[in-house]
């Protein structure tokens, strides 16, 4: 049984630092949770909360990301590193895979396109993963051995895992770990010597560097020696004028700058032993001038380059060529050269949007180069930065509510004073005895500081009136200030990295070719599409078909892909689907102008199209039914739970099947109709499709928002609907009589199974 808390009869009843501590320690339950401090709380972050939540629902993808793998892919500090090939005449010239054009038939991959090797392609193959870096070549006649540096998503520690590749490294088997010890393993230089195949990996962690040798080539391996007892960071060896030498950084010494620092050591054989050069360290300067090596060197022309990284920004920033020009036993000079290799702009969306930091590139017996490289669309370190930041701000949301809370009166004291007297009823032997021995100087000082607060608080509610103009507005501008804090707060922690990246499809990425129709009336609308769009991770080349007027400069375009303007002799809708030889990939997406949505959405709609090629894949579904047939809005195919026509104007088709049907003699007269009613071309596109295959010929997929930007500058195309739809009524009916009435189709909206077609 308790007895009923009793309040005070003493102490003052003013603020709660000026109230006794017998009464506070007294307060009811009651007085508690209906006082106006704290309902001024709740209903502070209720509205804070509601606004955060209504952000949320705006901005992230109402869609959960297709998981890249059910193993591995997990969100890490250290980054999301994968894996690129690149081609090229010199190593110089290297050029990404995707410019080679390789068509892969099999799983849409057309053409392929880097990263070739991800977490999600060595955890589907068994070897969980939250990243790949590291890559260094094996070349073994025309079969390509890629070794690279894996961190387990269980052990979470880096091991070496190998992938083969025997079509010049378009797609890579993985083969499995080849190395896996105790402590975490990287770099895996690979090299032969006298018959032999070694393998020397970063093994720091366990204070030396050590020497494999290949058992079984590639899986098997043994400790051969213990080259140096030193803690050497990405080492490499290289035969040159006579001697072995070995470049790594030891990053133990207490005066050592780390990533700035290099030392060389030289032997008349790579097994050792290991001689200093004089000149140790080579370097000992700042992170961000490439002392850390960054692969494996390389000859050309008769010239040896070192590879080094630039750490300057963070950690593996990019990739910096260095020319040796002296290397001798007392000796090192280098040079920095430029490596002729575009960097992406597309930011978070390119996989190595953010950094690159280690290459590995080798001559092919055919006389081409192939390189490999690492990459990352985000910065070192990037989920623990958004985590504090996002703590951040939502800290400083608390202290906004407090100091909104002391303005308006409703928080009567910032820090109560809630230390109890000695004379408290009902404390327990512990309690007293802790009492006894505080200190009563502490707290004399706490109470004197919490006096000062409440001082404090009571003179900025004196000078600060919010019944007045400028208290009101003062009060406006800190309620502003706490919503965009609180947004960005929940945008960090809960947003992910704000990359719009590909969807791989069957563990391959690929690239389509953006295809827009439009003239000079709109270029306000192209200029806003192009910079948008070109920026999406899989769009590899814009084409604007000109109808009409005068085509505007490329310059004056901002894009980050190659755009090619394709000016047309006549002003006809069916200039969409004009047969163009230079379209380079199978994939197009024929997007109108005026229509912008999220790469996110686009992405989407790419991956589904890549699992039906043969199908129009995209984001404006209809239902043609009736009799006769009438064309109807996108609300009318929802109340009938169904559609069976995608509108072209945002769609995934196959430039070859659809371009082909199109401008064949079948199509001749279709053709005919959408010149004569300057309407249409994408019905007839539907109609081509349903009669050229019995199975299903259209997907669709639910863009998370999409804004038609043409009646913000006033230039539509269909200003008038019911004229529009009266046109494309007439097209159906004429349509149907020639190539048959799709009515009899019909599929049904959620029919995927993950919430893309609702």
């Amino acid at each position: 049984m308790g007895s009923s808390p009793v309040i005070g009869s003493g102490g003052s009843t003013g603020g709660c630092c000026d109230m006794s501590l017998k009464c506070w320690c007294r307060w009811r339950w009651d007085h508690c949770f209906f006082s106006t401090t704290f309902l001024f709380f709740l209903a502070s972050f209720l509205v804070l909360g509601s606004l955060a939540s209504l952000f949320a629902w705006l901005t992230f993808p109402p869609y959960d990301r297709l998981s890249l793998s059910s193993l591995g892919c997990q969100e890490d500090n250290e980054g999301s590193w994968a894996i690129g090939v690149f081609y090229g005449d010199s190593p110089f010239t290297l050029k990404p895979i995707e410019s080679k054009i390789f068509w892969k038939d099999d799983g849409a991959a057309w053409p392929v396109a880097n990263p070739v090797v991800t977490c999600a392609s060595a955890s589907d193959a068994g070897f969980p993963s939250n990243f790949v870096a590291d890559p260094f070549l094996f070349v073994e006649d025309d079969v390509l051995y890629l070794f690279f540096e894996t961190k387990n998503s269980v052990t979470m520690q880096g091991d070496i895992g190998v992938a083969r590749s025997n079509d010049k490294g378009v797609t890579w088997q993985h083969l499995g770990i080849a190395l896996d010890e105790e402590w975490h393993l990287s770099y895996p230089f690979v090299f032969r010597y006298l018959d032999q195949i070694y393998m020397m990996p970063e093994s720091s962690q366990k204070g030396d560097l050590r020497l494999y040798r290949a058992l079984n080539f590639p899986l098997q391996w043994t400790l051969d020696r213990v080259i140096l007892k030193k803690p050497l960071v990405d080492s490499f060896i290289l035969n040159h004028g006579g001697n072995y030498w070995l470049f790594g950084s030891d990053f133990s010494g207490i005066a050592t700058k780390k990533n700035g620092e290099l030392e060389i050591w030289y032997s008349t054989s790579p097994l050792g032993p290991w001689k200093p050069h004089k000149q140790n360290p080579i370097y000992n300067v700042d992170r961000s001038l490439g002392a850390r090596n960054g692969g494996r060197p390389f000859i050309y022309n008769g010239n040896l380059y070192r590879v080094g990284q630039d750490c300057g920004d963070t950690y593996g920033r990019k990739v910096r060529v260095f020319k040796v020009e002296v290397l001798t036993i007392d000796e090192y000079k280098e040079v920095e050269v430029q490596l002729g290799m575009d960097e992406s702009e597309k930011g978070r969306n390119a996989w190595n949007g953010a950094r690159y930091h280690h290459l590995d590139a080798q001559q092919l017996s055919s006389g081409e180069w192939i390189a490999v490289m690492d990459g990352d669309r985000v910065p070192s370190g990037d989920s623990f930065q958004r985590f504090l930041l996002g703590s951040s701000s939502l800290l400083a949301v608390v202290l906004l509510v407090v100091l909104v809370g002391l303005l308006v009166g409703a928080v009567k004291c910032i820090l109560p004073l809630n230390w109890c007297p000695s004379g408290l009823e009902k404390r327990s032997d512990s309690l007293t005895a802790w009492e006894r021995d505080r200190p009563i100087l502490l707290s004399s000082k706490l109470r004197r500081f919490c006096s000062r607060l409440h001082r404090l608080s009571s003179s900025v509610r004196g000078r600060m009136k919010p019944n007045t103009c400028a208290g009101r507005s003062v009060l406006a501008l800190i309620f502003i200030v706490g919503v965009v804090l609180m947004c960005k707060g929940v945008g960090y922690i809960y947003g992910g990295n704000g990359a719009e990246e590909a969807y791989p499809f069957k563990g391959l990425h690929s690239q389509f070719t953006l295809l827009t129709m439009t003239y000079e009336a709109r270029l306000w609308n192209l200029k806003m599409y192009v910079k948008h769009y070109s920026r999406c991770s899989s769009v590899g080349e814009i084409v604007v078909v000109w109808n009409k007027g005068q085509p505007p400069e490329l310059s004056d375009l901002d894009s980050v892909v190659p755009i090619r303007i394709r000016v047309e002799e006549k002003n006809s809708l069916n200039n969409r689907f004009k047969i163009d030889p230079l379209i380079k990939t199978r994939g197009v997406l024929e997007l109108d102008d005026d229509i912008m949505m999220t790469c996110d959405d686009v992405e989407r709609g790419f991956r589904v199209w890549r699992e039906h090629p043969d199908r129009i894949v995209g984001f404006y579904p209809r239902l043609i039914d009736g009799s006769p047939l009438k064309y109807r809005d996108e609300k009318y195919a929802r109340t009938r739970r169904g559609y069976n026509m995608i509108l072209t104007g945002a769609a995934f088709i196959d430039s070859k099947l659809a371009f082909k049907r199109y401008w064949s003699d079948e199509a001749k007269k279709g053709r005919e109709l959408v010149d004569k009613y300057f309407n249409c071309e994408d019905v007839l596109m539907n109609f081509l499709y349903a009669n050229g295959s019995a199975a299903r010929t259209v997907e669709y997929v639910k863009p998370a928002w999409a804004i038609d930007t043409s009646k913000l500058s006033g230039a539509a195309i269909s200003r008038n609907t019911q004229v529009h739809y009266r046109i494309r009524s007439n097209c159906l009916v004429k349509f149907s009589e020639i190539y048959g009435n799709l009515a009899s189709r019909k599929w049904e909206f959620d029919g995927r199974g993950d919430g893309w077609d609702v």
